[in-house]
């Protein structure tokens, strides 16, 4: 019962995050699940009955860790005295190596000490739930941070990341030289299809396919998912580099439309000195290539009713639910700022507006997003639950209602993750 417990690829599981808790916790992790599921919008695995012997079993792991992308562990006491907590946990770690982009995100809700075996980059303090803690718990559900949120160094990768042979583990380990930030369609977005996809290559400079050897298909091939969005690179005028692993059956339109034609990969070192030879071309062909941010961030309209902690604490986690900057026109700067402002909420990927007391900043910025057709999220302090009437202008938006500042951040975690991109980090 220690090892993975399904080979399911994580864009194909139902929910985003297990929770792991001990029975005494039941509360607190009820409370938690409540909070990631409305107003954060995820998809939560959640056994009410933990700690009772008579239900659990491998197979409810199977239906809970093996069909998840990640696992909350909620670490207490009560956690520890449980050594279906701790099976929990090694499955978990063990989901974790056998599926890249498999999240363990530990919450420490008592002063139990973390024991030496827990093998994990951070321990969330959640003694007290605070704007603070919530905000802490929500930039850390997806642990790869990148190292920038800009996307001026973007190549869109498409590559085999369950079960990659040896030629294929060469080639990523390649590209972690480049200097690129790779990005792609998360697994969580998966079912928004080909639509997405194309909006993600729209906004990168070019796109590199790794194609490896599929035996169990024939002729031997790569992946039909891979080859459809080296297509759609193709598609949106990107350029391409397409590698594929010796044996590789590549159709022969997409062969005459990549760069250079396609590298042929090898079991070789990552330092291959041919390999580098043609990464550096295809880089230099990539600082030539037309690329703006349009459609590459979020634009967060008028002046925030909260302090400054909170106003950043909000910018920070819809940076790292989206993976792109979040940019308010308070902070736009030059010779004429109303202009800067109307040119960034015309280019946004979309548009987030609080217009709660009707603030007259935020109602202009709105007001150019509906104009220009950006898409336009209204959130509203609602303290009772009852959204108060909207304005005229606003018929036909949705006005998205929280009581207090947690849950202010939950509801743009949640519009943020809606256009989120994938970034992959290569170790």
């Amino acid at each position: 019962m220690r090892g993975a417990m399904t080979g399911l690829k994580l864009q194909k599981r139902g929910y985003d995050f297990f929770v792991s808790y001990g029975h005494a916790d039941l509360g607190p992790a009820r409370a938690l699940v409540s909070f990631l599921r409305k107003p954060c919008g995820l998809s939560v695995w959640f056994d009410a009955q933990s700690g009772n012997a008579a239900q659990r079993s491998s197979e409810l792991l199977a239906a809970g860790l093996g069909n998840a992308r990640g696992a909350l562990i909620v670490l207490s006491d009560a956690w520890m005295q449980s050594t279906w907590c701790r099976n929990e946990y090694e499955v978990a770690l063990a989901e974790q190596r056998a599926h890249d982009g498999f999240e363990v995100v530990v919450l420490r809700i008592d002063d139990t000490e973390a024991p030496t075996w827990m093998n994990v980059a951070e321990i969330i303090d959640f003694r007290e739930s605070t704007a603070t803690s919530v905000a802490r718990l929500l930039q850390s559900l997806s642990s790869d941070v990148p190292h920038r949120f800009d996307n001026d160094q973007d190549v869109y990768l498409a590559a085999p990341w369950s079960r990659p042979t040896e030629a294929t583990r060469v080639a990523l380990k390649a590209l972690r030289l480049g200097g690129w930030r790779l990005v792609g369609d998360p697994p969580e977005a998966s079912q928004q299809g080909a639509d997405r996809i194309g909006g993600v290559l729209r906004t990168t400079r070019g796109a590199i396919a790794i194609l490896g050897l599929d035996t169990a298909r024939q002729p031997a091939c790569a992946s039909p998912f891979i080859l459809e969005e080296a297509q759609l690179a193709v598609h949106a005028g990107c350029p391409l580099l397409l590698m594929a692993e010796s044996g590789v059956n590549v159709p022969e339109s997409l062969a005459a439309s990549a760069f250079g034609g396609p590298v042929v990969l090898t079991a070789t070192t990552e330092r291959d000195p041919d390999l580098q030879a043609v990464l550096q071309s295809f880089d230099d062909e990539l600082s030539g290539a037309v690329h703006d941010d349009s459609d590459a961030y979020i634009f967060l309209a008028g002046s925030l009713r909260y302090d400054q902690t909170q106003s950043d604490e909000l910018v920070e986690v819809m940076e790292r639910a989206r993976n792109m900057p979040c940019v308010r026109g308070e902070r736009l700067a030059g010779d004429n700022v109303q202009a800067a402002i109307i040119d960034r909420v015309r280019r946004a990927a979309v548009v987030v507006a609080d217009v709660t007391d009707d603030p007259r900043n935020t109602l202009i910025e709105a007001g150019v997003a509906m104009g220009s057709g950006t898409p336009l999220k209204l959130i509203v302090h609602a303290p009772d639950g009852v959204i108060p009437k909207k304005r005229f202008m606003f018929e036909g938006h949705e006005l998205f209602g929280y009581a207090s500042p947690e849950e202010r951040l939950g509801l743009c975690y949640w519009i943020a993750r809606q256009f989120r991109r994938r970034v992959y980090v290569l170790r």
